[in-house]
């Protein structure tokens, strides 16, 4: 499934993974959350949405930078958060902490 994380370090890491942990770097013990993207090349943008089960929603004030040569980053498209507030969604911009 399409996963991604943010690394400990405070890296957004895409991957094609069974387990968020998968995306876990060697010597990092957990990650800021994470959670599903999906690509809307309609639209030109990557959407990120959901939350891991196993480390919880993606804490995006601790992202710092984005794994440039990860699929879909590579794609160049503005990413946006999808989140969910009383019944409605809401898709936000994503942008590093730098």
């Amino acid at each position: 499934m399409n996963k991604f994380i943010i690394t400990e370090d405070g890296t957004l890491t895409f991957g094609d993974v069974e387990y968020h942990r998968d995306l876990i770097p060697e010597g990092d013990a957990t990650c800021h959350g994470g959670g599903f993207w999906t690509i809307d090349n309609q639209q030109g943008i990557i959407i990120l949405h959901g939350r891991s089960f196993d480390f919880g929603a993606p804490e995006f004030c601790y992202l710092r930078r984005i794994k440039s040569d990860d699929m879909p980053a590579c794609l160049g498209y503005p990413m946006y958060y999808k989140r969910q507030f009383g019944g409605e969604e809401f898709l936000e911009p994503i942008e590093t902490g730098t």
